[in-house]
Parts: C-alpha cells; structure tokens; sequence
C-alpha cells in the first residue's frame, strides 16, 4: 500500500473516532441531564452503539490492510492490554470493596486500555527488534 491509498483509510479512521467520540459524549451529556424518563434515559445510554460498532468495523478493516508481522504485534499489544485492563478491574473491584476508591468510572476504563495497549505495543515491537 502506497501513501497516496493510506491516507483514505487513516482519515476515515479518524473521522469515524471522532464521531463516535461525539456520541459517546453527548449520550453522556444526556444521562446526567435531570428530566427525561426510564425509556429516554435506556435510548440515551444505548445510543453509541452504532457509532461504536462501525469504530471496531473500521478498526478491524484497517489491521487486515497490514502485512502479517504487523498484524502480529498488534495482536500481542491487544492480548496484553486486555490482560491488564482485567488485572486493573480486579483489582479496582477489590480497593472498592475496601472503600478505598469511589465507584468506577467507565470513561476511564477507556483510557486505561489505551494506556496499556501503548505498553503492549512498545514489549511487542521490542521483542520483534
């Protein structure tokens, strides 16, 4: 793949994330608006989910453009991420049993998996030196 036909794919990339970042917060900005009813508030709170699922198509799509060694490495920043993102809810679960911290905050959750995608990602492409 040339530069000319990455550009595309990487600018729709971004235009679908910003996107479903628009929907995500304003789905938000609508849950924590007073007033709206049981059925409202079941809309609002499943309204990212198309946005959402056409980020992951567009996500998949993208990595299948790779080549396999690519492919690879991001496969292990993935399984690493998601191991950690597990390990960081357990423990989070535990510290909130011990009222140590507040309630979770899913927005975070989010940052967290990109966080540990970055480590996977930098062990990943570190091993394949």
């Amino acid at each position: 793949m040339n530069r000319e036909n990455s550009a595309q794919p990487v600018g729709t990339l971004l235009a679908v994330l910003c996107v479903a970042t628009a929907v995500d917060i304003g789905a938000g900005w609508l849950l924590g608006q007073r007033g709206f009813g049981s059925h409202s508030r079941i809309l609002f709170a499943l309204l990212p989910i198309p946005a959402n699922l056409i980020l992951v198509a567009v996500i998949v799509l993208r990595i299948r453009q790779l080549d396999e060694f690519l492919r690879h490495t991001h496969l292990e920043a993935v399984a690493i991420a998601f191991l950690l993102t597990g390990l960081a809810l357990f423990v989070y679960g535990y510290l909130e049993k011990a009222q140590a911290v507040r309630p979770l905050n899913v927005g975070i959750v989010w940052i967290f998996m990109a966080l540990f995608y970055g480590i996977g990602y930098v062990i990943a492409a570190r091993r394949y030196r």
